[in-house]
């Protein structure tokens, strides 16, 4: 059977005396109660909502607060040492959970790696439309020039060259891109192309750069191969490389690659969390392999507390319940659906896909940082055009200016849908819980897929 926990074998250090417990009151005491820490809302609730009296849940990401980017405090790394148990998602979701795995092995804290629990689908980063786009007309790639420049060989190379005498734009490809890198380290790549060219130029994105901005997109000078030789100085930093023809029409163009710096690596371990790998990790938008989790979850606590193992069982079998009706009302929504695609700013969704069937269009990647080249724009409209395609899907704590870019060439309707990852001020307020949340969500796709 395959094993979630990893429990230290050392102790955690005496702490400070506790205060004793009120022995009026009728609950558990203090030093009955589970302290427990996760990374994303859903664990926390589905935790809380299986342990009950006898948990005490908090969630590490902020509200608002984004898990593909957030960096833990001293105390919450001391907070978490202190606990009974740290939940978090795995699959390279939290760029942290290395560190905070690693900074409690000597304590008696018990980790699980919940996506560990059930199978997960392959990642779908690759911006995946659904649909091919070998012929495109790219009478819309005038109102997208993102990346406009004057070589330093005196020739403007930007996308207007293109247009009706350079043909159809090929893809390229990167390759020798690392996992991550050190600062100083030597960043060498390769392109690669269908083409029959050897006059390249690469251009870079400093991190947090405006991708729609063509004087964002720097040349990289003396530098006309299909070899791009660097070194890593910049967290963040985008690169792609183009292909000219003779007539200096650009035949060519690569996605954009992100360089990935980790300077904090321990000697000997490793931090693959900074980006996503090859495993979709947004898990838990699937009702029934989230009963799979959730089910993890009631395990680790049985382990901790044992004798409350029937109380715990309880809550979980209340909880599956309410898994499977999610997922009867989600095929149901669907059944009813007009159209099987829907447009959204960040491709977390492809676990729906599976699922249902509801294929998405994802203008930003599978993480919330990933930004998409101009190509991958003139697809995601000519796409939404020929489906006929009436709203672009916003999530309410991320809003990419690439995605209100495709809503105004569409003259789109906004909707907004939830990832679950980290609640927002106004969920607080409205005491939302995975279950409210995701029934919203219903809502939101039956008005995206009834054009």
């Amino acid at each position: 059977m395959r094993k979630y926990l990893m429990v230290a074998s050392a102790s955690l250090l005496a702490l400070g005396a506790c205060q004793p417990a009120d022995e009026s009151q009728s609950g558990p005491s203090e030093e009955d109660t589970i302290t427990v820490y996760t990374t994303i809302f859903p664990y926390e609730d589905w935790t809380k909502k299986i342990g009950g009296e006898f948990v005490e849940v908090e969630n590490i990401v902020p509200v608002g607060a984004d898990a593909h980017t957030y960096e833990p405090t001293p105390q919450t790394m001391i907070d978490v040492a202190e606990a009974d148990a740290f939940i978090y998602n795995g699959a390279s979701l939290e760029a942290f959970a290395d560190k905070i795995t690693s900074a409690v092995e000597d304590h008696d804290v018990v980790t699980l790696e919940a996506s560990a629990a059930t199978d997960l689908i392959a990642n779908s980063h690759d911006h995946d439309h659904g649909h091919d786009h070998d012929d495109h007309n790219h009478e819309a790639e005038d109102e997208h020039d993102y990346h406009n420049h004057e070589g330093e060989d005196g020739h403007d190379h930007d996308h207007h060259d293109n247009e009706g005498e350079a043909g159809d734009i090929a893809t390229a490809t990167i390759d020798g891109l690392a996992d991550h890198y050190h600062s100083g380290d030597t960043v060498e790549l390769t392109a690669q192309s269908p083409k029959n060219s050897d006059h390249w130029h690469w251009y870079t994105l400093a991190a947090g750069g405006d991708a729609t901005d063509p004087d964002a997109w720097e040349v990289i000078p003396d530098n006309h191969s299909d070899v791009y030789t660097g070194t890593a100085e910049e967290d963040g930093i985008q690169i792609i490389a183009r292909q000219f023809d003779d007539d200096h029409h650009v035949i060519a163009e690569s996605e954009p690659v992100t360089i990935q710096i980790d300077d904090h690596e321990e000697e000997g371990g490793s931090h693959d969390g900074h980006h996503h790998g090859d495993q979709d990790p947004h898990v838990w938008l699937d009702p029934i392999r989230s009963i799979e989790m959730a089910e993890a979850i009631k395990d680790m606590l049985v382990e901790l507390k044992p004798e409350q193992e029937a109380y715990f069982n309880d809550n979980f079998e209340t909880l599956k319940a309410q898994f499977e009706e999610l997922d009867t009302q989600m095929q149901e929504m669907v059944n009813d659906a007009s159209v099987d695609t829907f447009i959204v700013s960040h491709a977390g969704y492809g676990y729906w896909e599976e699922r249902y069937g509801i294929k998405q269009i994802g203008i930003a990647g599978i993480s919330s940082t990933d930004e998409p080249s101009q190509t991958q724009l003139v697809e995601t409209v000519e796409t939404a055009k020929e489906l006929g395609l009436h709203y672009v899907v916003f999530e309410p704590n991320i809003t990419p200016s690439v995605a209100k870019v495709v809503q105004d060439h569409l003259g789109a309707e906004a909707l907004t849908i939830h990832p679950l990852e980290a609640l927002t001020q106004e969920d607080e307020q409205a005491d939302a819980d995975y279950f409210s949340i995701m029934e919203n969500n219903i809502e939101t796709l039956r008005t995206a897929l009834n054009n």
